[in-house]
């Protein structure tokens, strides 16, 4: 019996820590709900699962047992608990939850197999200590903060200037190819309308980076080809509506909009690219025939795969949330309609931060719930951003925070700015560095450790920001239930 690497994953070994990293971008298709899976591993694990398949499973066990001085029938116990298992597994080791995601190894050989990279091969012989990566190992690059429409939900800081250039942008794209980052995403803004695009797609093609592009701007025919050609075979496309006076209010586009959005659906379909559409709701396109007449446009258009519907967010750069908001009956409705129209569609429907309930900003009743249950936030554990006029921060959102602001690339290195010592001081900010004391539940909080020291964070700074203020970041997350309380209905 030989065993594979599934090619969604990467095994990446350091000294005294290795990681499991899923890549972004969509291989095996029952893998598509783990797509932003990370954990770390003891050394001797990862030496293990970056050497089972070089040869018939029995012999690896074997030879594998004898590098590490462990019985084999060890390791084979370990082994066949992970081969083929539909569902993510792990365990508790020395305080640290270790995990396996689905179909880690595979006794299946696909066209491509899972990738190792490893500093020092000497590595499992050290002690396993949880900790950051060395570099980081997704990079999510903001090309241009330039977008074709104007929406009125946007998120972004449209007021950066200073971009950099083509040429700086391929250097540090062929840095992260160098050092070992295994997702680069290419974000905005939209990359599209960014004049060299072209160029960036076809060199990120060429280092086997697959980054899922998004837009709202409906591309042209051979547009779409370049694409196939240069290895994307999915897109996002944003849409919220297929009514020209709803998308003029809502997102500021022409009249034929709607009709270059079919045009480029055919364009997709006919060249083999899957779309996953993103509707953003607000009150302008959440009743019965916004839904209606959105779901069966989609469901003409045969390269639609995902149907992903999301509430407009509070947005820090734009004014009148609450007069654009979707009610909460709106959203519950909303939910419920496209539920029963789940099961006939062609393609999935995918919600965020919706369900048949209303959205409840502080959902969590004590802060034990709140650690065990709140969205793990990657952003300066395994992520790492570029912003537009070469900054780098812990997450793209965050914009030019200064308590954030690694540095630029224009004058170091990813790895540099990945260690600087910004960057490490927040990964470890303990609470004895908290500066502003005042309502602040997190200076005694017994849960600060889980929930705000090592990789897996339990806090989002960017809605901390959003609805404390900018240097306010030491402060619980709005979801906390030890959090300050927010005036407005908000949406995080």
């Amino acid at each position: 019996m030989y065993i594979y690497l599934n090619p969604q994953y990467v095994i990446r070994n350091e000294k005294h820590c290795s990681y499991i990293i899923s890549k972004s971008a969509l291989i095996t298709t029952k893998l598509e709900y783990t797509m932003a899976f990370a954990s770390v591993l003891p050394p001797c694990i990862g030496y293990i699962l970056s050497h089972i398949g070089e040869g018939e499973l029995n012999a690896s066990i074997e030879k594998i047992a004898n590098t590490l001085n462990v019985k084999s029938d060890i390791i084979e116990k370990f082994i066949r608990k992970i081969i083929d298992n539909p569902i993510k597994v792990g365990w508790n080791y020395k305080g640290v939850t270790i995990s396996f995601p689905p179909y880690l190894l595979t006794s299946v050989k696909e066209e491509s197999e899972g990738s190792v990279y490893t500093d020092d091969e000497l590595f499992y012989t050290t002690d396993f200590i949880p900790k950051r990566p060395s570099i980081p190992l997704n990079l999510n690059f903001m090309i241009t903060t330039k977008c074709g429409t104007d929406c009125m939900y946007c998120y972004a800081d449209r007021n950066k200037r200073y971009d950099l250039t083509s040429r700086q942008i391929m250097k540090v794209i062929d840095e992260a190819h160098d050092i070992g980052v295994v997702n680069l995403a290419l974000t905005g803004g939209d990359i599209f309308a960014f004049p060299d695009w072209k160029k960036l797609v076809r060199k990120v093609g060429l280092y086997g980076f697959k980054p899922l592009l998004s837009t709202k701007i409906p591309l042209k025919k051979d547009d779409v080809y370049f694409l196939k050609e240069s290895g994307i075979n999915f897109l996002q496309f944003s849409l919220d509506s297929v009514f020209p006076s709803t998308l003029q209010t809502m997102v500021h586009v022409k009249e034929d909009y709607i009709d270059n959005v079919r045009h480029m659906f055919e364009y997709c379909t006919d060249n083999g690219i899957k779309v996953t559409v993103r509707t953003v709701l607000t009150k302008y396109n959440s009743d019965s025939n916004e839904i209606d007449s959105l779901c069966a446009f989609l469901e003409g258009q045969l390269c639609v795969a995902n149907w992903v519907l999301t509430p407009a967010f509070y947005s820090g750069y734009k004014n009148g949330y609450t007069d654009y908001r979707a009610s909460d009956d709106a959203l519950v409705h909303v939910y419920k309609m496209t539920k029963i129209k789940s099961s006939s569609v062609g393609f999935n429907i995918l919600y965020n931060k919706m369900s048949d309930e209303r959205y409840n900003l502080h959902s969590y009743k004590t802060v034990d719930e709140f650690v065990a249950e709140n969205q793990i936030c990657n952003a300066n554990s395994y992520s790492m951003s570029i912003l537009a006029d070469g900054n780098t921060t812990a997450c793209e959102m965050l914009y030019d925070n200064p308590h954030f602001i690694f540095g630029n690339v224009r004058q170091h290195t990813l790895r540099d700015l990945w260690n600087s010592d910004v960057a490490l001081k927040m990964y470890s900010y303990t609470q004895q560095m908290i500066k502003r004391k005042e309502n602040n539940a997190c200076t005694k909080c017994k849960v600060y450790a889980d929930c705000k020291l090592g990789v897996g964070k339990k806090v989002c700074y960017v809605d901390i920001a959003k609805v404390y203020g900018a240097d306010r970041y030491e402060y619980p997350d709005p979801r906390c239930p030890q959090a300050l309380r927010c005036e407005e209905n908000l949406i995080l």
